[in-house]
């Protein structure tokens, strides 16, 4: 009997280690600076955000493809990346579809269950009551994005975005093109209305995102990396949930007081799982960290690339996925000015390393932000199992109502009547000078041989010809003037 108990118990055990096994995981990741909407402004850390996603996404074992323009700075810090990145291009991105759906049936060919991540960071925009996030050349609304993520065949899809007004790809349109606010995720539109698809996205209204020098990152994004290296898995399972990354998020920003700084996170998992990612592949090299108080921690690399950020509760362990094995430094952040930083070198050769067992030395650097004040606030308050028990669950019928965005956004009309305005300046200008030109040639024509009464008609033609080439070419003047300043003004959204 007590072997037959311990065949049992074996048995349940290897159980879900054979069933992880048999998932393989697939991430797409996108990074825009500067989309196919000309009136946007240039982002400048889109790209970096990608390259991260795709590391981290590589420590959880997964198969990726990157779409990212890097600049110099961040082919300097992420190499491997700028050997594998593609162009965020619509026939860049039609290739490596393809390539991806290849690989999903082969997988499914060999009895192997597949998870696909399809990660975006970069622009978002409203026309016409419709949302939608960019390419360098191409648009996505909602349908487009449907059709991009159910493309592969994979089991289930886990869709990421971090743009302003993605939470609107989520919300239907009603009559006249206008996004109506909605009570739940059943009947809205392409994207939930397949139960296979998870929705993480970084805003649930037409709030703005952000993007801060401090993390070299979108702040949204670099939450959910903080949260998906191993902070948000408050429970220990091993895995981050929906509902744990959403909580971990909110925390993250639940102590800036204007919410203008304040990323807002619409989570909802696909159907019959809550889970997000499994952290099981990366855990096997990790940093696990609990103090007695508490403490806002950052974990970054030998080159200041800032990699996660967390603040575990009093007592709250967490177990920190730890990047390859290059050098890794752990701050301690204070919480009062006065007060010094500690930081800790993490050793290359342990594969667990405990923060207990680490000696503090100076940091190295000190760093501060353009947008300091505000964003230093973030994760200020500590994070464990009851934030999450104390978070809303997120469900696919119920989710907070999403505003109706304005979609008279003032870019989109200063640039067409701005390129029209120096176009009219132009003519004007033409014009005027023509009359001038017609008007010295009437004077030189009539300079000798003609009668006092024709001097005088010649004179009058003169005069009328300048004051007519005067009027026209200070009207071409205040055209040329106001199209100047529209195209000049600043856009309203950073991303």
């Amino acid at each position: 009997m007590k072997q037959l108990l311990l065949v049992v118990a074996l048995l349940v055990v290897a159980f879900p280690a054979r069933a992880e096994q048999r998932t393989a995981s697939f991430a797409l990741i996108i990074g825009v600076n500067r989309g196919a909407d000309p009136e946007l402004p240039e982002l400048r850390y889109a790209d970096d955000d990608a390259a991260r996603y795709q590391e981290l996404f590589r420590l959880l074992g997964a198969r990726t493809y990157l779409h990212a323009r890097l600049d110099a700075n961040t082919r300097r810090l992420h190499v491997q990346a700028a050997a594998e990145a593609r162009l965020p291009r619509r026939a860049e991105l039609a290739r490596s579809l393809k390539e991806l759906r290849a690989e999903v049936r082969q997988a499914k060919r060999r009895g192997v269950r597949v998870a696909l991540y399809v990660v975006y960071a970069g622009h978002g925009n409203v026309k016409n009551g419709e949302a939608y996030v960019l390419l360098e050349n191409d648009r996505w609304n909602a349908r487009r994005l449907a059709e991009l993520v159910e493309r592969p065949g994979a089991d289930e899809v886990h869709l990421i975005v971090d743009a302003c007004n993605s939470g609107l790809l989520a919300a239907s349109r009603g009559p006249g093109g206008r996004r109506r606010p909605f009570a739940g995720f059943s009947q809205m539109g392409p994207l939930v209305e397949n139960p296979r698809v998870g929705l993480l996205l970084s805003t649930s209204s037409g709030r703005e995102s952000h993007e801060w020098e401090r993390f070299q990152a979108g702040v949204f994004s670099h939450e959910v990396r903080s949260g998906l290296y191993g902070a948000a898995d408050a429970d220990h399972d091993g895995r981050v949930s929906y509902r744990e990354i959403a909580a971990f998020v909110d925390r993250a920003n639940a102590a800036i007081p204007n919410e203008r700084f304040r990323p807002d996170v619409l989570a909802r998992p696909p159907a019959g799982s809550d889970s997000l990612v499994s952290l099981q592949v990366g855990l096997g090299r990790r940093v696990e960290v609990r103090t007695r108080q508490g403490s806002h921690w950052v974990l970054e690399n030998g080159v200041g690339v800032r990699v996660a950020d967390f603040h575990p509760g009093p007592d709250h362990e967490m177990s920190i996925v730890r990047p390859g094995n290059e050098l890794l430094f752990l701050r301690r952040v204070p919480e009062k000015t006065d007060s010094a930083e500690e930081e800790y070198a993490l050793p290359t050769g342990t594969d667990v390393v405990q923060l207990a067992d680490l000696e503090a030395a100076i940091p190295r650097v000190a760093m501060r932000g353009a947008a300091h004040e505000s964003f230093s606030l973030i994760f200020s308050l500590p994070f464990d199992l009851a934030t999450v028990k104390a978070h809303e669950r997120p469900s696919r019928e119920h989710a907070r109502p999403v505003a109706s965005p304005r979609t008279d956004h003032v870019s989109d009309w200063r640039r067409p009547t701005g390129i029209t305005a120096l176009g009219v300046g132009a003519a004007l200008a033409a014009t005027g000078a023509a009359l001038w030109l017609s008007g010295e040639t009437i004077r030189r024509d009539g300079e000798s041989g003609v009668s006092q009464r024709d001097l005088a008609v010649r004179n009058q033609r003169v005069t009328d010809r300048r004051t007519a080439s005067f009027v026209t070419l200070g009207f071409a003047g205040v055209a040329t003037a106001a199209g100047l300043i529209l195209l000049a003004w600043p856009a309203s959204s950073p991303r």
